[in-house]
């Protein structure tokens, strides 16, 4: 989350996860020394999270959002939703701030899993910016689980409890006015965690926090601190979680340094904290994951297999070329997280010559929101096989050649590498899509001996000819701000890839194209990542993303989770 000034305060409505998070390569000299530039930039948008050498912030007028104009504002921009499920009930209004106000809140950064205990039990969650207000008066990230009983067909929302200020914090969560990076876990015996990151837009005060259900997301336990800082020299980014038997619950984040007084940007290590007794209580929190040689990570996700040991996956500048470019790392522990085996599984292409810039970050060709490359993982616990994805612009225009720029079109695709320890560390990846058009955030499930993968694509809204896709940036200020034509259609949809036919098929789960501009100022955010569930038979899957039509009909169009099942 990028630096806000008043100016920006004023400008945005919805203050929360706008717009960091990607890499930002080249910037830091292997020594550590301060230059201020971020070799991965943190996601946490606050004063004191000085980010990218202070650029110039967005205008006013860039930040408009385009839901205060026609066609977002009405409820008939996009047709019938058909078999996707909008997992978001009692959405409201947004009452506070410039770019949004009036608008319906906005819902993203998606996260989801089954109950392996009960297959017709899901959870998913997200940022969700219903509730007002924040310290600086705005609506902002509070903590929302939506949970189903009946395999994805309808949901109920409940808000996490006393996670921030403004939804009943007690002691130092009345430090927290701000949470997100959401992400669902379930354990073998069904109990469910929800981990956040928790912040203050005012002060340096940052946490990684995890709620629990017993009931399959009904009811969820106040929060419980993983880790907590309140020194402007380092504050705590992008968790992920996972849990084990026993009550065995494992709990990773980015750890940025920033020196002294906050003056540079000298490490990112990735750090952990486990807890044995079902989240109550956390041990050795900050413990080391990544290892000396890779100071500069972000993206981490971890997962037990089946026999306890542990895997985290995340993206590290490469010592190889002297930490110019960028790898997809795997780090084993067998003894709960005390020592690591970290290996480099691939060349990860999203240097600075990669991707065009958009507000100083990359992003794909005629889009605005901010990409990354970060990897998700999922482990099979019957095969003992890990799947990780990730995508990246390999083989596009000049990416990953030296230059300063990207040139050309941007091809993103979505790459997959599996196996089982430690054949993985040598194992080739694999492209696992084909056609010319943009996929972004790859998520993986893996079960029984299937891997299904879900993904963005342009493979189908680049072709639209709905007057909404081909809407862009705002140009002027006022009530009612006007988008202007972009140079082709921008809409996107979800889609899905499975082993069962050897990622040969796409299948469509969203059912109708959509425009990602919509929300977010100049459409700067989507949210940083999707994903994907399996049931531990593999017999059925379910993808939750972030998808730009609202509920038509009901509400006009705006950023929402929504939900497909596919048989994988």
């Amino acid at each position: 989350m990028k630096k806000m000034t008043s100016i920006l305060m004023a400008a945005a409505a919805v203050g929360l996860l706008l717009p960091a998070g990607t890499l930002f390569a080249g910037n830091q000299a292997p020594n550590g020394a301060a230059s201020h530039k971020w070799k991965f930039s943190p996601t946490i948008n606050a004063p004191w999270a000085m980010e990218e050498d202070q650029e110039p912030l967005d205008s006013p007028i860039d930040a408009a959002g385009l839901c205060r104009s026609d066609p977002f504002t009405t409820k008939s921009a996009y047709g019938p939703l058909g078999s996707n499920v909008d997992v978001i009930t009692g959405d409201s209004v947004n009452n506070s701030g410039f770019s949004n106000f009036g608008c319906t809140t906005p819902q993203n950064e998606t996260t989801i899993a089954v109950n392996p205990r009960n297959p017709d039990n899901l959870i998913a969650g997200a940022n969700d910016y219903r509730v007002c207000c924040d310290f600086d008066g705005l609506n902002d990230g509070t903590g929302w689980a939506y949970y189903s009983v009946d395999a994805g067909l309808t949901w109920k929302n409940v808000q996490l409890p006393k996670l921030t200020a403004q939804t009943g914090a007690t002691g130092v969560f009345k430090k927290f006015d701000s949470a997100g990076d959401p992400v669902i876990a379930f354990s073998p015996d069904g109990i469910a965690y929800y981990a956040n990151i928790v912040f203050s837009r005012v002060s340096p005060a940052s946490g990684v926090v995890v709620s629990v259900s017993a009931d399959g997301g009904k009811n969820w336990s106040p929060p419980n601190m993983v880790a907590y800082q309140d020194a402007g020299n380092f504050f705590l980014d992008k968790e992920w979680i996972g849990a084990g038997t026993n009550g065995k619950v494992v709990v990773t984040w980015t750890r940025f340094n920033q020196g002294p007084h906050g003056a540079s940007y000298l490490s990112s290590p990735i750090v952990g904290a486990i807890s044995n007794d079902y989240g109550k209580t956390w041990n050795r929190q900050g413990f080391p994951i990544s290892d000396a040689a890779h100071p500069f990570n972000q993206g981490s996700q971890v997962a037990f297999d089946a026999g306890g040991a542990l895997y985290v996956a995340y993206e590290g500048a490469s010592p190889t070329t002297d930490y110019a470019t960028d790898a997809l790392l795997l780090a084993r522990s067998t003894d709960d997280g005390r020592t690591f085996q970290t290996v480099e599984l691939a060349r990860v292409y999203d240097d600075l010559d990669c991707y065009p810039i958009y507000g100083g970050r990359q992003t794909l060709t005629d889009m605005h929101f901010r990409l990354n490359s970060y990897p998700s993982m999922s482990i099979d616990r019957v095969t003992g096989d890990i799947a990780i994805v990730w995508t990246d612009n390999q083989g596009s225009g000049n990416c990953g050649i030296g230059k300063s720029a990207f040139t050309g079109t941007t091809a993103n695709q979505v790459k997959l590498v599996s196996g089982a320890w430690p054949a993985i560390a040598t194992a080739q990846f694999a492209t696992i899509t084909t056609t010319a058009q943009d996929k972004v955030f790859a998520s993986v499930a893996a079960a029984n001996g299937k891997i299904a993968v879900g993904y963005y694509t342009r493979d189908y809204g680049i072709t639209s000819v709905a007057t909404i896709c081909n809407e862009g940036t705002n140009v002027n200020p006022g009530g009612v701000i006007p988008p202007s034509l972009a140079p082709r259609s921008v809409c996107m949809d979800y889609a899905a890839k499975s082993s069962t036919d050897t990622f040969g098929a796409q299948t469509r789960l969203s059912t109708e194209s959509s425009n990602p501009f919509i929300q977010f100022a100049n459409g700067a955010f989507i949210g940083d990542y999707t994903q994907i569930a399996i049931n531990p038979l593999g017999l059925k899957a379910h993808a939750a993303w972030t998808d730009f039509r609202g509920n038509p009909g009901v509400t006009s169009a705006n950023q929402d989770v929504m939900v497909e099942s596919f048989a994988p």
